[in-house]
């Protein structure tokens, strides 16, 4: 709490300071799509907005998109193993706690949610950085626009939409990695259309977490006039990964690169495809709709390290729909801008889990949601501006597990579960911009459904699998206050919040998932963005948050992988076009351990890794070298607390981070 106080300190501290004189927008003249759902200049929405531009990308030692993000303010990335960050969460404000990562951070693909109906990882394979155009990031709840799944934030991926980026990239690394990648497009008349192919692999740090990936995918333009438009977006991917698991406290001390399971592994595969068009009815009124149809299937391994020697096949299969109106109009004499739309989408999941010499069992679930909402923002002034939004979702849960023989030899009869529940969530906020600063302040409400693998779990004696159907939804109300302020070498930024959450779910450190009674989170972001020198430009951001538990039985403990305290600092040097240097450092402090709702285990050792990048272009060529965790740290990025089978007894387990490593790759343009 006294950090918390300190930052609230500083942030009343930076609104006295603020002064009047010429106003830039929130990020300058960019084109948005995050604070409305559609592509307009910077609205005066209350909140903040974080946008990755396409030179930000070209100027960070990142290699996937996880790692882009860990050096977003307020931004957790938990990495598992690998270079390619296949198999990396990410999560906003405090929204990683327990075994939830995915299921509070919304992560949208063009406007379109990425996150699947249970909680598995992200596909990030479906997003090369080479295709990416931006990346905006909105902090704190985006229920009211977005839906389920949005408590701790949104962010949304922009990918290119121009048939004229013409390139292909080969690059090598440590651990045997290697990169490929190529993008093309042509046009003709009214119809345009870009390609773009990724291969990445890595023997991995660790044995058995060798990775391979391949991606394809493209957009064609069509109906490309100024009063409509259409398009067809189409992704595909494969990954074959191996998973060497955590590692015991003493086995983690021992040798890091170890796998306590040399065989397990997971292949992947999918494809996404998303038509659409744009149609502007009027000069004060626009039409947008769009669809998405996926499918992914993953085969999985688990050897007779584990528990049970085992096999389990999943498919998911997803179709959404989503129409929006955006329509300028006066009301009492004031301007108003208002977004309204519907949202419909059905997820199902489909699993055979076969162990080996036990009967195999499938397990089932679908998910139908409908939704309508509203945002209205009004110009009370021509700096002061009112948001007002509100959403309504009835969502359609159905569950269902075969009859199977437990490994003991016992019969369990199959079982099924239904549930229909309804949601509302409201926003309401102010934003006031006047000369060269902005404050805001706002208020609003949450929600998230159970995803369809938390309606199970496995006993944690017998490794059966257990039916879980009754978990509550989460819900809550968000508070925030914040503001920027241009100054003469940049922009500073900072946010004040509380989040309060009844009936959060997680994971339960007895198997399964549970509901928590409350919970609140405090915290603080606070951000510069300088120009030091014609050449140096610069970065730094500090989050202050404290995340507890504030009733039931872990009442007074803290929420676990919640940093106290994470910081991030950047700079670039670039004295000439044809040459960039750059630096950054992430700082994630100490955590409790996953799962460790009693904080018993102490805390996960926090950890501040440097990364380094030169980049040199000549004529058509770009050449990049980097180096990862460049002072070779020692750390794992995720740590849990469970029993240890082997000393039985209750044991931390890690999962540790790649040490150093080198790249360096090679690029031409086309012209």
């Amino acid at each position: 709490m006294r950090q918390t106080r300190l930052a609230l300190a500083l942030g009343v501290a930076f609104i006295a300071s603020a002064q009047a004189e010429s106003l830039p927008e929130f990020v300058g003249d960019t084109i948005v799509v995050t604070p409305t759902r559609f592509a307009e200049p910077v609205p005066p929405t209350p909140g903040k907005l974080i946008v990755i531009t396409q030179q930000d990308i070209e100027r960070t030692p990142a290699t996937s998109v996880p790692d882009l993000l860990a050096g977003t303010d307020g931004t957790m990335v938990t990495p598992l193993y690998g270079a390619l960050g296949i198999d990396s969460s990410v999560s906003l404000r405090g929204s990683g706690s327990g075994g939830t990562t995915t299921s509070n951070t919304l992560v949208l693909l063009n406007g379109q949610r990425l996150n699947s109906i249970d909680s598995g990882s992200i596909d990030w394979s479906l997003i090369p950085l080479s295709s990416i155009e931006r990346i905006e990031i909105m902090p704190g709840s985006g229920t009211v626009l977005y839906g389920d799944r949005a408590t701790g934030g949104v962010i949304n991926i922009i990918t290119k939409k121009s048939a004229d980026t013409h390139y292909v990239s080969a690059g090598v690394g440590s651990h045997g990695l290697r990169e490929l990648s190529m993008q093309t497009g042509a046009s003709a008349g009214s119809v345009d259309g870009s390609l773009y192919f990724q291969y990445g692999a890595s023997d991995g740090w660790r044995t058995n977490s060798n990775q391979e990936r391949y991606s394809l995918g493209g957009r064609v333009n069509f109906l490309n006039e100024t009063d409509k438009r259409a398009f067809v977006e189409l992704a595909a991917f494969q990954e074959d990964l191996g998973q060497p698991g955590g590692l015991w406290s003493a086995e983690y001390v021992a040798d890091p690169t170890q796998s306590r399971h040399p065989h397990d592994s997971s292949d992947r595969k999918g494809f996404r495809i998303r038509p659409g068009f744009e149609i502007d009815l009027s000069p004060d009124a626009r039409l947008d709709a769009d669809m998405v149809f996926s499918r992914d299937e993953r085969s999985g391994y688990s050897d007779p390290t584990n528990p049970v020697e085992q096999t389990r096949d999943l498919s998911r299969d997803f179709v959404s729909f989503s129409p929006k109106l955006r329509i300028r109009h006066w009301l009492g004499g004031l301007s108003n801008h208002a977004t309204v739309g519907f949202d419909y989408y059905r997820g199902t999941t489909d699993s055979l889990t076969s162990p080996t010499g036990h009967q195999a069992y499938t397990q089932a679930a679908t998910q139908t949601s409908n939704a309508v909402y509203a945002q209205n923002i009004t110009d009370l002034s021509e700096r002061l501006a009112l948001t007002l939004g509100v959403r309504s979702q009835r969502l359609d849960q159905s569950a269902s597990q075969s009859e199977y023989t437990t490994y003991s030899g016992w019969y369990r009869p199959a079982m099924a579960g239904h549930s229909v529940d309804t949601r509302e969530a409201y926003e309401a906020g102010l934003s006031y911009r006047a000369g060269d600063w902005k404050v805001y302040g706002r208020v609003g409400t949450s929600y998230r459904f159970p995803n369809t693998d938390e309606l199970y779990g496995l006993d944690p004696i017998t490794f059966d699998p257990v039916f879980v159907f009754g978990l509550r939804p989460q819900h809550g109300t968000t508070y925030e206050i914040g503001g920027t302020q241009e100054i003469g070498l940049g922009r500073l930024g900072f946010s004040v919040y509380q989040q309060d959450l009844k009936d959060e779910i997680t994971s339960d450190p007895n198997g399964g998932n549970m509901n928590i009674p409350r919970t609140r989170r405090l915290g603080t972001e606070l951000s510069a963005n300088l120009k030091l020198t014609d050449a140096l430009r610069g970065n730094l951001g500090v989050t202050l948050e404290d995340a507890e538990v504030r009733a039931g039985v872990y009442a007074g403990r803290t929420v676990p992988l919640v940093p106290k305290v994470q910081a991030s600092a950047g700079v670039t040097w670039s004295r000439r076009a044809a040459a960039a240097y750059s630096a950054r450092l992430n700082h994630v402090g100490k955590r409790r351990y996953g799962d460790d709702y009693a904080n018993a285990a102490g805390y996960l050792a926090g950890y501040t890794k440097l990364d380094l990048m030169a980049s040199w272009r000549i004529r058509d060529w770009r050449l990049d070298a980097k180096i990862l965790n460049a002072t070779d740290k020692k750390y794992a990025a995720y740590g849990g607390y469970g029993f240890n089978t082997t000393t039985f007894a209750w044991d931390t387990f890690y999962y540790p981070a790649d040490q150093r490593t080198f790249g360096v790759s090679a690029r031409y343009d086309f012209h």
